[in-house]
């Protein structure tokens, strides 16, 4: 047993680190790839991997882009006595961009506009009878977005619609999944979160729908996806049976290296990922139904468990709680506010011409006026256009009520989550429209900065002998909080708490409400025996403040592959921090070994405790 653990540990060690100091070299392969390719190959050319990858002015080239085109052989490693060799040179029979040289046009709203009746055209011709743009400017524009359009149509998955209901993968979900009458609105809920996992619809409806029509699957679907369960042995049976793709092109997921087998590795990541979905599903579930609160508190509470959620951020939540505003039209989650994925954020800067430190979540709201308000030209014909083409649409869907209600947009009433995805869709355009007519390698209006994703709260910490303090750029300005030590017994809860504030003033709420939530904090709590600083513990034993009845939940594994979950709540402790301690205390006892039972027993007597010392205070 020994040795097969130590062999494990080292299947999950991360890929090889690339030498920074090793020199790079552009093969015979490179010539002729993609434009995009082959110029990025050609650059690497005598330098080493960290001047490769080190950001210039032009396009920034990542550690994963340099491991795709080693992989690809376009580049590779210059070994040791080898020579370098000379420099291989661009394809030279290239077509010529016809507008080689000359500038690209900048970006402006008037032109998204055409660009978004380029976009309604094509959409009328895949689903509906063409109805050609009137608009003359539009008109001009269609020969070149039809021609970024027509490779990605079909089995490529990567055109998105004006309507995104009618994308590749949301149109599935509206037919296999919206449309049953032998689900529950529930199972449709997690059904969608199951597909979501990989966007295949042969896996989805040949390997997994299967599994999902029985009743044993619905007694507890993230259970179906436990290691070497039936889910994974039907996907990796599928797998070997089609050669099939396992996820889509649309994702670029290196999966984390668990088992040896590429294909097995593969799959047990898709069963992983799907696993984390379905609890992320529960209880994104019990907030959709929460008629209680508002569309805005409900995309708060949805993407603040989405992003908290291990291997997801923006772009996962903005997808998620897009599918979820297509199945839910009537809570109006996403009209009027939406997360930014990253292929958008640089499109909605550019329209917004400036450089701003607005957050993007505020800078889509903006651009959203501004959208919705304009009387340019190509603003009034796009409104008249998009009333004709979703009259032809309602006709011809009109077997599937979702899509349906996805064509009645009111004049001048876009949403946001059809602005943001159309901010994508309109820079990857961009970016054709640059190659293809200029010569460019891309808009480089339009790039993706690499910055690493959102900081974490931990990241923005620091701590002196007496206080915790947080700094960071919210809103176009500098914000400093501050946490007492001496106000919570230890270093290490005010840094929980000041955690807690950054996620609540990147939720939404205001500086000053923050303030105030960090006093209610400290004027209740009663400080306690606690873990060591080290304990992994404090990264595990978290509340989830989106939560109805406030908990702090974690599973527990033993060594016998066993599983079982474990709980301490908020109104059970009496204190949001005192229910994350006494979950610590629990971690570490369930973790050295001791029965769930005894450990419940453990947990009750320090509620009972707090309570009586709450009780002795209030005396």
């Amino acid at each position: 047993m020994a040795n097969k653990a130590k062999a494990v540990q080292k299947l999950r060690k991360p890929q090889s680190r690339l030498d920074g100091s090793a020199r790079l070299k552009a093969t015979a392969k490179a010539v002729g790839s993609k434009l995009e390719f082959e110029t990025r190959a050609l650059a690497c050319h005598g330098k080493t991997v960290a001047e490769a990858i080190r950001k210039t002015d032009g396009p920034r080239y990542r550690l994963a882009d340099l491991r795709y085109d080693m992989k690809a052989g376009r580049v590779a490693l210059v070994t040791k006595g080898e020579s370098l060799g000379k420099k291989p040179k661009p394809k030279a029979d290239r077509p010529v961009a016809p507008k080689s040289g000359e500038h690209m046009p900048k970006a402006t709203l008037d032109e998204f506009f055409q660009f978004l009746s380029c976009q309604l055209q094509i959409q009328s011709r895949e689903h509906c009878d063409e109805l050609p743009a009137k608009d003359k400017a539009a008109a001009a524009l269609f020969p070149q977005v039809d021609t970024h359009v027509k490779p990605n149509l079909g089995n490529t998955e990567r055109w998105v619609p004006y309507h995104t209901v009618l994308g590749v993968h949301e149109l599935f979900l509206m037919e296999a999944v919206h449309s049953r009458k032998d689900w529950t609105e529930k199972q449709k809920f997690f059904a969608v979160f199951v597909f979501r996992a990989h966007c295949k619809r042969d896996l989805f409806t040949q390997a997994q729908l299967p599994l999902m029509l029985s009743k044993t699957f619905w007694k507890d679907p993230r259970k179906a996806f436990e290691a070497e369960g039936p889910m994974e042995m039907a996907i990796r049976a599928y797998r070997a049976k089609t050669k099939k793709p396992l996820l889509t092109n649309c994702f670029r997921i290196i999966p984390e290296r668990i088992l040896k087998d590429d294909d097995q590795n593969l799959v047990r990541s898709i069963v992983n990922r799907s696993a984390r979905l379905m609890g992320l599903a529960e209880k994104s579930f019990e907030v959709v139904k929460n008629k209680k609160l508002s569309p805005k508190q409900k995309l708060t509470q949805i993407s603040e468990m989405i992003q908290n959620t291990e291997g997801c951020g923006n772009t996962w939540a903005k997808m998620l709680t897009v599918c979820i505003d297509l199945a839910y039209p009537q809570e109006k989650i996403l009209d009027a506010d939406c997360d930014v994925g990253v292929g958008a954020a640089p499109p909605l800067q550019c329209l917004l011409e400036k450089s701003s430190t607005m957050p993007d979540r505020a800078a889509l709201r903006e651009l959203l006026k501004r959208v919705n308000s304009s009387s340019s030209a190509s603003a009034k014909h796009f409104w008249t256009y998009l009333a004709e083409v979703e009259a032809a649409m309602g006709k011809k869907f009109k077997h599937l009520p979702l899509v349906v209600k996805q064509a009645k947009t009111k004049a001048h009433a876009m949403s946001a989550a059809t602005l943001q995805v159309q901010l994508c869709e309109y820079r990857q355009f961009r970016h054709s429209w640059a190659r293809n007519v200029f010569g460019l390698p891309d808009d480089e209006t339009m790039r993706m900065e690499d910055t690493g994703g959102k900081p974490r709260p931990e990241d923005l910490l620091s701590r002196s002998k007496t206080q915790v303090l947080a700094e960071l750029e919210h809103e176009g300005k500098q914000v400093k909080l501050s946490v007492a030590i001496k106000d919570f017994g230890s270093a290490k809860v005010a840094e929980r708490v000041a955690m807690l504030m950054l996620q609540q003033l990147r939720s939404g709420t205001t500086e000053k409400d923050v303030v105030k939530f960090r006093d209610a904090l400290a004027r209740d709590y009663q400080h306690g025996a606690d873990v060591k600083e080290e304990s992994e513990a404090w990264k595990v034993c978290r509340a989830q403040l989106s939560h109805s009845n406030p908990l702090v939940s974690f599973e527990v594994k033993r060594k016998d592959g066993s599983k079982f979950p474990f709980q301490t709540t908020v109104r059970a402790a009496g204190h949001l921090l005192v229910a994350e301690r006494i979950a610590r205390l629990c971690w570490e006892k369930l973790n050295a070994g001791k029965s769930k039972d005894d450990v419940l027993k453990f947990r009750d007597a320090l509620y009972a405790s707090q309570s009586s010392t709450k009780k002795r205070k209030r005396e």
